[in-house]
């Protein structure tokens, strides 16, 4: 169930896309058609970063392994429909990205962090 926060944020994109595509519809020009692929392009970045975030929060909480999964990239698969290798790529780049928590508690940065 999303909370009021996924629920107004769901909203506001489901807006903000049906806004993009109506700059993108008859009549628009070459100019305006080169900005939607622009502004969707860096939308979709910022959107890949949030499911890289929220996976590797998941997975350091350990929230996979609680609902039976051996595998964060198999909880992925099955819970959003993702193939095999789109899963794992995102949960390499949360491993990647992401800061960590070593065994003693201290923050660890994340290995590639740009």
């Amino acid at each position: 169930m999303p909370t009021d926060r996924v629920a107004a944020a769901h909203r506001l994109l489901v807006e903000a896309v049906d806004a993009l595509a109506a700059a993108a519809g008859p009549g628009a020009g070459d100019d305006e058609l080169l900005s939607v692929l622009t502004v969707s392009e860096g939308v979709a970045r910022r959107l890949d970063r949030v499911v890289v975030g929220a996976v590797a929060d998941l997975e350091r909480r350990g929230t996979f392994a609680e609902r039976g999964y051996k595998s964060a990239a198999g909880a992925l698969g099955d819970m959003l429909g993702w193939e095999r290798f789109e899963a794992r790529r995102r949960v390499v780049a949360a491993d990647q990205v992401c800061a960590r928590t070593g065994l003693d508690g201290a923050a660890l940065p994340a290995p590639l962090p740009a």
